[in-house]
């Protein structure tokens, strides 16, 4: 079972809203207060109904509805459902739509202040306004079926989990919670140590796995551990008899733990998460989201999310990326109202490029660069990237990625390796004329440049560059020209190739040793390479 439909009538910030869900990640981004949390808590409002009420009711209108279809509906979800509505039989259809009206006055309201109510099949059809009108089947008289809620408890195989932001409380200790307690699920992680108590013993499957995950993500072991009043908490130890309780570590600590117990434990859900990213630092928040990816097979996600990191890693083939706007109001004839829209974007790199860059972001803010260079050999990638560019060209520094092939024969294999990035960069308008290539001025050099002067005819011919000099080495200042022509002579090639990489290493340890006089040494030697550098300096 997963979401596939939602719409939205006349709640909050939206008059009218849609979104047709992917079964798998469904990334929400935009703006602070652009209707994000909205969609979120609608969603859980199958599972909690006081998430939305009253006052949630776009102003200046009578009533808010909120719709949602839920697809591939099993057996197991359909006894569920009549399990917990009252006994009431739930055809075998593979579809369940659930509709919520919220009413801001006295409105239709035979049925009560905030109507709430269920159909299996297709019960009603909506007109413009979102008024509802029954419609008969099978010659019976229509009526609703009364909608209490999806269960909140595991033991009643919950559907939703919600990870909402500013969910920490003050305190996690157990206090021998009960079946109710240590089941429950709501909105912040009260009861993670009934959790951990579980996970965290030997004999559990997933044990194994979830101590490999904490270390990854958190750095530590984490566990139960003895706590005030005969109780037990959350921690770690330090010392034999000294611990650290899970709130006095920092809130991601336990957003990060919650989140990884439940992908372990749980399956076939519905994973609500608000701001993923908020308290966890960029490697944990990596390993985390690897995780999700994998967990979307059999789950399906709802993120809300601002970050460059969340839009890359998760942006997936499969996943569904929505882009919310705002503005601050909407002008008509009766009222001026803050006003949200969705549109999904194309899940391309241009796409979420311009989504990210909407949000203030600029191309190397997530690991990207203003433009690439590519070097026929490391040793010229390595000189370049760790003195020539910091030395002469330093507003180059984290803006270019240099790249190294492995000698002339993988110069065009390392394209062909990067065709796509390049393709990509090529077409794109942002990257139009940002990579640059370098290849040695023997003839095989000359012959690879020009031949990728072809392909790429549309660029410069100047951003594919032959050296005049047959090897880069031949750029070292003129201590080390002996030494190269020795081991330029060698006649073994694997022997000839360490004997250069030993050299490119010899020549940064006399660099290190005093880069004032390298620098002074390298500006006459190298100075033709410089040039080059300097020129793409001035065109990013």
């Amino acid at each position: 079972m997963y979401i596939k439909y939602l719409k939205l009538i006349n709640i909050r910030s939206f008059g009218k809203a849609e979104i047709e869900f992917s079964k798998g990640i469904n990334l929400l981004v935009g703006n602070n207060n652009s209707g994000k949390s909205t969609i979120i808590k609608s969603l859980y409002k199958l599972q909690n109904l006081n998430t939305l009420d009253i006052d949630d009711v776009r102003k200046t209108n009578e009533f808010g509805r909120i719709t949602i279809d839920l697809d591939q509906v099993s057996k197991e979800d359909a006894i569920l459902f009549a399990i917990h509505h009252k006994g009431i039989l739930i055809p075998e259809a593979k579809a369940i739509k659930v509709s919520f009206g919220i009413y801001a006055n006295v409105f239709e309201t035979k049925r009560g202040h905030e109507n709430l109510y269920f159909d299996s099949t297709l019960l009603h059809r909506e007109d413009e306004t979102g008024k509802i009108e029954l419609v008969p089947m099978d010659g019976e008289t229509p009526s609703f079926t009364d909608f209490s809620g999806l269960p909140n408890m595991e033991t009643q195989n919950n559907f939703i989990y919600p990870l909402f932001a500013n969910r920490k409380t003050n305190y996690y200790g157990n206090q021998n919670l009960g079946d109710k307690e240590a089941f429950y699920v709501g909105e912040n992680l009260r009861n993670i140590t009934s959790k951990i108590q579980s996970i965290s013993n030997d004999s559990h499957p997933k044990h194994d796995e979830f101590v490999s995950l904490t270390n990854q993500i958190l750095g530590f072991k984490i566990g139960v551990i003895p706590y005030k009043d005969n109780q037990s908490n959350t921690g770690l130890f330090v010392r034999n008899n000294v611990v650290i309780p899970i709130e006095n570590m920092g809130e991601g600590v336990v957003n990060i733990l919650g989140l990884i117990v439940l992908l372990l434990t749980e399956d076939n859900k519905l994973y609500l998460i608000e701001e993923l990213e908020n308290d966890i630092h960029p490697s944990a928040l990596k390993k985390l989201l690897k995780l999700i990816i994998e967990k979307s097979a059999n789950n399906q996600f709802v993120i809300s999310t601002h970050s460059n990191i969340v839009v890359k890693y998760l942006g997936v083939d499969s996943t569904k990326i929505f882009q919310f706007l705002w503005q601050p109001y909407e002008i008509n004839e009766k009222d001026k109202l803050p006003t949200s829209t969705i549109q999904e974007i194309e899940n391309s790199p241009q796409a979420k490029l311009s989504l990210l860059e909407s949000l203030g972001y600029d191309l190397f803010d997530f690991d990207l660069y203003k433009s690439y260079l590519l070097f026929e050999e490391s040793s010229a990638e390595m000189i370049v990237r760790d003195f020539l560019i910091p030395e002469f060209c330093p507003s180059l520094v984290n803006k270019v990625r240099t790249i190294a092939a492995s000698g002339v024969n993988d110069l065009e294999n390392k394209f062909r390796n990067f065709l796509s990035l390049f393709i990509y960069i090529h077409k794109t308008p942002v990257y139009y004329s940002k990579a640059w290539v370098f290849a040695d001025g023997d003839t095989p050099g000359k012959s690879t440049i020009e031949s990728l002067k072809q392909i790429f005819n549309s660029w410069p011919e100047n951003h594919f560059i032959s050296f005049t000099k047959n090897n880069f080495e031949e750029f070292y200042p003129k201590a080390f020209f002996e030494k190269f022509s020795s081991i330029n002579e060698m006649k073994d090639r694997r022997v000839r190739q360490q004997q250069k990489k030993d050299l490119t290493i010899e020549v940064l340890a006399w660099i290190n040793k005093d880069r004032a006089k390298a620098k002074k040494e390298f500006a006459k030697s190298a100075k033709e390479v410089i040039e080059h550098l300097k020129k793409v300096e001035a065109c990013i």
